[in-house]
């Protein structure tokens, strides 16, 4: 081969080789300049996200100073029994008798047609996330896995997913993708609204979320939240009554393992503390009795005398219709016979007729004012708020 074309195609390889590296080159610029855009762009949607948060919180601060401190005062529970025998604090959870019909039916994602969101706007402080792209249900969990499980005010999430070309909500799973999902902070419970400093943290966290998987986030504006937070709180104040009246015996006194078999032979079952006999009518509890200064499981039955039994209904945790108050006092009438002892009001006086239709009568408004404010007596949500 003559010396020329050799050299001509040494110099065609060099050209390609050249060419190639500068391809390269182009490509590894390119992609580190994509890279930062997105994190750039993260940052910035992170940002502005908690830069709303902040802002609202600025401008919220003399509406709000300590709404713990306005419930503690203010939050006074009507009811109808002896106030110093009944403790709301250690009232047990629902969640220690078999569970009832009324939790179930929110907590089944199993089967698609029966779940219903966990997420109600009435007593939930709800944010929706948006992404341009579908993200996996494991990045969004482990994102979220180091949030707070021990809030006093209860965090729910729930995706919205594609299926056979309907869209359909259900409990974030690692198996699925999502377009867009809702998170929520429960506003109200007994122990208050929630204040300033719980709601900015959850939606701190919804905020950095939303810049860690590149999604936009409709924020609520936070005075609006603490106001229907403290606008819920009275309402629940205005509806959590109990009704109670007491069964003493017409002797002096009774024998705790007489009590105890009476109130097992008419379906009442011993609370896992000790505490308490629930009565539960088809997975419903219904009412229950307490025997002050008593504990079943710990104290001394050989010894121990029982003077009183309390009755106590919580209205807002049973449903309307199973007229839990006048099934509470037959029972406790049947009891009366059984034991020989006599029901008791409030006041210490036998328990007529007229005071029992008085009893029924205040009811009605109060159910009422639930169904007004779509909190159904006796519905999940109800369970949350009075809980």
């Amino acid at each position: 081969m003559p010396e020329s074309m050799m050299q001509l195609t040494e110099h065609i390889d060099l050209q390609i080789a050249l060419l190639a590296i500068g391809t390269f080159l182009i490509v590894v610029l390119l992609l580190y300049n994509f890279m930062r855009t997105q994190k750039l762009k993260k940052q910035l949607m992170s940002s502005m996200a908690k830069a709303m948060v902040s802002e609202q919180l600025d401008t919220s601060t003399d509406l709000e100073a300590d709404p713990h401190q306005v419930s503690d005062v203010s939050r006074v529970e009507p009811n109808f029994t002896e106030p110093n025998l009944v403790d709301h604090g250690s009232t047990p959870s629902l969640s220690t008798l078999t569970t009832p019909e009324y939790l179930t039916r929110d907590q089944e994602p199993d089967a698609q047609s029966s779940y219903s969101s966990r997420m109600d706007p009435s007593i939930d402080c709800v944010v929706v996330l948006r992404f341009s792209l579908l993200v996996s249900g494991k990045e969004i969990l482990e994102q979220m896995s180091h949030w707070p499980t021990s809030n006093a005010y209860r965090i729910a999430s729930e995706g919205l997913y594609e299926s056979e070309g309907t869209n359909v909500w259900e409990l974030i799973s690692e198996q699925r993708e999502y377009r867009e999902i809702q998170l929520s902070i429960q506003l109200a419970n007994r122990r208050g609204p929630i204040s300033q400093e719980e709601l900015s943290e959850f939606l701190g966290l919804g905020a950095k979320l939303a810049g860690d998987i590149d999604a936009e986030i409709d924020l609520p504006p936070i005075t609006q939240v603490l106001s229907q937070a403290q606008d819920l709180d009275q309402f629940a104040v205005q509806c959590d009554v109990q009704l109670g009246f007491n069964l003493v015996p017409n002797m002096i006194s009774w024998a705790p393992k007489d009590v105890e078999t009476a109130l097992s032979n008419h379906g009442f079952i011993l609370s896992r503390d000790g505490l308490f006999f629930n009565y539960v009518e088809h997975q419903l509890l219904l009412f229950k009795v307490q025997i002050p200064g008593l504990n079943f499981l710990t104290d001394d039955l050989q010894t121990f005398r029982i003077k009183s039994i309390l009755f106590a209904l919580d209205v807002p945790l049973v449903p309307e219709h199973v007229n839990a108050f006048s099934r509470m006092l037959e029972i406790s009438v049947k009891l009366a016979q059984d034991l020989d002892g006599k029901v008791l009001d409030d006041n210490g006086q036998i328990l007529e007729l007229a005071s029992v239709n008085t009893i029924i009568a205040q009811l009605e408004p109060l159910y009422a004012l639930m169904r007004e404010r779509l909190i159904i007596p006796g519905s999940a949500s109800a369970a949350r708020l009075f809980s």
